[in-house]
């Protein structure tokens, strides 16, 4: 692992080049006893193994970060610079003995800075989340804005029926044996009610789950799934949405039922509609789905929940593009986690192949030191309980109240 010398303002000490897709690109200094007299920006010089900063007023961005009276001095690279030795967080793992600094180390110096110059977000704290969520925000001021919030953040935003090849196929089979089996409580549902009600019960399902609420997201972000066993640094991440209200979509809405509808449609159905909708937008020519065995199944479908479905007033790019939905609050979870979804139309089953939701903004905040998050997100009463307010979770939480 490369160290190279490095002056700061002629104080002579050691320091290493850090690099992330994610995080960015740093030059941090080993801790230094001595408090040294900075602006905010500087010039970068290097000349092999040694590293000169000096004052600017423009240049690279040089923060001044104060830990256990020490100082950790970093330099934000505007771009990544030639014949340079980088470590990333694949180098500082768990396991390493990096001399200067541990990975952990590395994201605390980041979530000191918080708004990285390249643009995302990372957050130790509360106080500092909610700071990030409303300086994003200010630049939104005409949009609505959703959140999810996961506890790894390379998780992508993919509804859990997408995840498997076996989920998909398989998609009409577990619609119908979950409402048997729950048949009196289901009989008069609507699709998307139905949807709604298997994600609450973890079914795979077109639903993504996003919330209004950011403290939620902020607790997902931190709340350890069961069997996790991922043995990177804990860094989680919530994903900021903006999104024109014109786009959001209610439950009761035409385009929903059209979307959730098709969670009953056999595969091979769903598949000859996907082919024919994509040549029919491809070639401006409706005929081709129109005309198709698939899209009349799908008509079928439709006009038991809406029997006065007109297709002169439809687009098949609807059955494509997923939408953000607000859903009725009809459990407890919902009312709880001020829960919305984002409702996923028809993939390429063959390749798995779907379309992502491209009308929102995207905004991403990483979440480290969840520990002593949760510790302060039970302060304002959000914990296990309030979010998952079932029997089963709230006797936990009250059994664990008194270990």
């Amino acid at each position: 692992m490369k160290i190279y010398n490095c002056y700061i303002n002629n104080i002579k000490t050691k320091g290493s080049f850090f690099t992330d897709k994610d995080f960015g690109s740093f030059f941090f200094s080993e801790r230094i006893n001595k408090e040294l007299e900075i602006n905010e920006y500087c010039e970068i010089n290097i000349n092999e193994d040694n590293v000169n900063i000096n004052n600017s007023f423009i240049g690279n961005n040089l923060y001044k970060i104060k830990r256990d009276n020490c100082f950790i001095y970093a330099v934000a690279l505007t771009n990544q610079l030639d014949n340079i030795e980088y470590l990333t967080l694949d180098d500082l793992s768990l396991q390493s003995e990096f001399e200067l600094f541990t990975g952990g180390e590395v994201l605390e110096y980041l979530a000191s800075i918080c708004n990285l110059p390249n643009g995302n977000y990372i957050v130790g704290n509360v106080q500092d989340y909610i700071s990030s969520i409303e300086k994003i925000l200010s630049n939104y001021i005409d949009k609505e804005a959703f959140f999810r919030g996961h506890y790894y953040y390379k998780y992508e935003l993919v509804p859990s029926l997408y995840r498997k090849k076996k989920y998909y196929e398989n998609e009409a089979f577990m619609y119908m044996d979950f409402k048997t089996q729950f048949y009196r409580e289901l009989a008069s549902k609507k699709y998307i009610e139905i949807l709604t009600t298997m994600q609450h019960y973890r079914m795979p399902t077109r639903l993504l789950d996003t919330t209004s609420n950011p403290l939620v997201a902020l607790f997902m972000a931190c709340d350890k799934p069961t069997n996790y066993k991922n043995k990177n640094y804990g860094i989680g991440e919530v994903i900021l949405m903006t999104e024109d209200r014109r786009n959001i979509k209610y439950s009761d809405s035409n385009a929903v039922t059209l979307l959730s509808c098709l969670a009953v449609l056999e595969t091979n159905y769903k598949q000859e509609l996907y082919e024919k909708i994509t040549e029919s937008i491809k070639k401006n020519d409706s005929s081709i789905y129109k005309n198709s065995t698939a899209y009349k199944r799908f008509k079928a479908e439709v006009q038991t929940e809406l029997p006065c479905f007109d297709d002169s007033f439809f687009t098949p790019e609807v059955l494509l593009n997923p939408k953000h939905v607000k859903v009725g609050m009809i459990n407890d979870r919902i009312i709880a986690q001020s829960g919305s979804f984002i409702l996923f139309g028809l993939c390429n089953y063959l390749t798995g192949e779907y379309h992502p939701l491209k009308t929102v903004t995207k905004e991403r905040i990483f979440v480290v030191h969840r520990d002593y998050i949760m510790k302060q997100l039970a302060l304002l009463n959000i914990n296990t309980g309030t979010m998952y307010p079932d029997k089963d979770h709230m006797s936990s939480i009250i059994t664990k109240s008194y270990d």
